[in-house]
């Protein structure tokens, strides 16, 4: 009985040993933290900024195209009448210049980033720099061989203006339908005029033959008469009347005799004149066929001749523009390596403090490539839409004028838009400095729910107005759209959304996701165990949604965005549940 006591107790005590330690395991074990509510993920996307504006719908006119700044033709690429395509190029201008002005221009930021702060500051300016000139450098080079090909295209094109085998107008060889059609209506002409001629001729002979027979029909009829007369006045006597009756007929077959005569002199004479006008057509239609062989191929010879130098100035543009181009990119290189070997120097805990003075030197250098690059782009005449050729008013080297300076004048080449109908709108001057030629555009239609079309910048009015309802300086800007969506119509309000800036495949997040201060940029790293630490990163595009991460992050970190951050996160985010992220340990 005591045994069986013993045993109750001894798993009594057990039990309340193993309760107690389930007790203190509990208590010690640490909280799990909760997951934060907001986050975003590091991923690769397209980042864009964007100015807006409301206006209303236009019909589409004429659009003249002009160089910004006066410089030497080098070439003309479409001619009046010609279709064209968005983007194609029209013309240029020799680049020589504008060329060294942008190698210059990089050689002077370059030397402003090396001279620059040695902090990490500089080096990532170098980054950007290198980025902005390796960018420019592509940009230029694939400016410079599309130039090429499409010479290349034209001298193709102007080599078909003209062939031998186009003498032979039926010779389905002939490379120029036109030729062939100019070269088979001179030969007609000449087959009509050989024609008549021959016809002319025929018809002279056969009225020869006519007039032959009836002149000696008539001094046959006329000997009769006259040998019968002799008889019968011998027979009778010279006073009978069948004397009389005789010499009479006799009369009458010498009057019809030199009635025949007459006829055929004047007949051959008439006939002779109309021979010698078809002769003289026959002649006229082979020289207009010889003028026509030689004006084709003076043509196509004129134009393979221009297109080839237009070619060869293609090439030479290229050829400098690449050395141009490796040489900036070359520069921006020494300057990230230089920058990069003094931070390297600096010991450690050392910071490099960056300068106002050099920072605005390096800014104002940007600028100068910016401006630099403009220039290059704009030696560049480009189809802004496509449409057909209305005038083209300028000619391989001879100098042309400047945009500013054909106000109005003629452009150097107008354009008629495929599109049907632009739509204009009044921007704010901040909003309009950063619009350019060719920006792609969003128009929406509020009359016309779900529908919208997509456009290009193709013009913006040089000269500043006022707004009506308030001192707001505004610039009008007009849009061309690709297509007309059903039920658009002139006068129709409508809102322009214009890409300003655009940068794809890059490190993006949403901009709630960024801290600011200063000129410091951080994020909240999410880590495996549900804590934070803030990590300082490098910003570059701020978009309408998103802002471009160039450096402190990497794709697939995922980001928190506490509760009450600024902005609204769209992409790409994604809450998970948990406490309140401002209760969330740091790291």
């Amino acid at each position: 009985m005591k045994r069986r006591r013993l045993w109750i107790n001894l798993a009594l005590a057990l039990a309340i040993l193993l309760a107690i330690g389930a007790i203190v395991g509990i208590a010690l074990r640490p909280q799990q933290v909760p997951l934060p509510e907001r986050t975003a993920i590091v991923t690769s996307a397209t980042v864009s900024a964007s100015v807006t504006a409301s206006g209303s719908v236009e019909s589409a006119g004429d659009i003249d195209l002009s160089f910004t700044t006066p410089g030497v033709v080098t070439s003309v690429e479409v001619k009046a009448g010609e279709s064209v395509e968005q983007g194609q190029v029209l013309a240029t201008v020799n680049q020589t210049t504008a060329t060294q002005q942008l190698a210059a221009a990089n050689a002077t930021l370059s030397q402003a980033l090396s001279s620059a702060s040695t902090s990490s500051s500089a080096v990532s300016n170098a980054q950007v720099q290198l980025k902005l000139t390796s960018d420019a450098a592509t940009a230029s080079n694939e400016s410079l061989k599309a130039a090429v090909v499409q010479a290349r295209s034209n001298l193709s094109a102007a080599e078909k203006l003209w062939s031998d085998t186009c003498a032979n107008p039926d010779d389905p060889t002939c490379p120029n339908a036109s030729a062939a059609e100019a070269i088979r209506t001179a030969q007609n002409g000449v087959k009509s005029a050989q024609l008549n001629y021959d016809s002319a001729v025929t018809a002279a002979t056969n009225a020869a033959t006519a007039y032959d027979l009836a002149v000696n029909q008539a001094a046959e009829t006329l000997a009769q008469s006259k040998a019968t007369g002799s008889t019968t006045c011998t027979a009778f006597g010279d006073s009978s009347v069948n004397c009389a009756t005789s010499t009479g007929s006799t009369l009458a077959a010498q009057h019809a005799y030199d009635s025949a005569v007459n006829t055929r002199t004047q007949g051959k004479q008439t006939d002779s004149q109309t021979v010698q006008k078809a002769a003289m057509a026959l002649s006229t239609a082979e020289v207009t066929l010889k003028k026509s062989f030689a004006d084709q191929a003076k043509l196509g010879s004129d134009s393979v001749r221009a297109a080839k130098q237009a070619l060869t100035n293609a090439i030479n543009a290229q050829d400098k523009g690449k050395i141009a181009n490796a040489q900036s990119v070359q520069s921006a290189q020494n300057a990230l390596i230089n920058a990069q070997a003094a931070v390297s120097t600096l010991g450690s805990g050392e910071t490099a403090g960056s300068s106002t003075v050099a920072q605005a030197g390096i800014d104002s250098a940007m600028a100068a490539v910016a401006v630099a690059q403009r220039a290059l782009d704009e030696t560049t005449l480009i189809a802004p839409v496509g449409g057909t050729v209305g005038s083209v008013n300028i000619t391989v080297g001879e100098l042309s004028t400047s945009s500013a300076s054909t106000a109005g004048g003629s452009a150097a080449i107008s354009l008629i838009p495929d599109g049907l109908f632009t739509v204009a709108a009044d921007f704010a001057e901040t909003d309009a400095a950063q619009v350019t030629e060719g920006d792609p555009a969003i128009i929406k239609f509020p009359a016309i729910s779900g529908e919208s079309a997509k456009g290009v910048v193709t013009s913006i009015d040089p000269i500043a107005t006022t707004s009506a309802s308030s001192s707001l300086v505004i610039f009008n800007i007009k849009v061309s759209m690709d297509s007309v969506p059903p039920g658009v119509q002139p006068g129709m309000s409508a809102s322009i959304a214009i890409t300003t800036e655009q940068v794809s495949d890059v490190l993006a997040v949403p901009q709630s996701a960024i801290f600011t201060v200063g000129d410091i940029n951080t994020v909240e790293v999410l880590r495996p165990d549900n804590t934070s630490v803030k990590t300082e990163v490098t910003v570059g595009l701020k978009g309408d949604v998103l802002t471009e991460i160039t450096s402190g992050v990497t794709a697939g970190q995922v980001l928190v965005i506490p509760t009450g951050g600024s902005g609204t996160s769209q992409y790409p985010t994604g809450g998970v549940p948990g406490g309140s992220p401002f209760g969330r340990p740091r790291g």
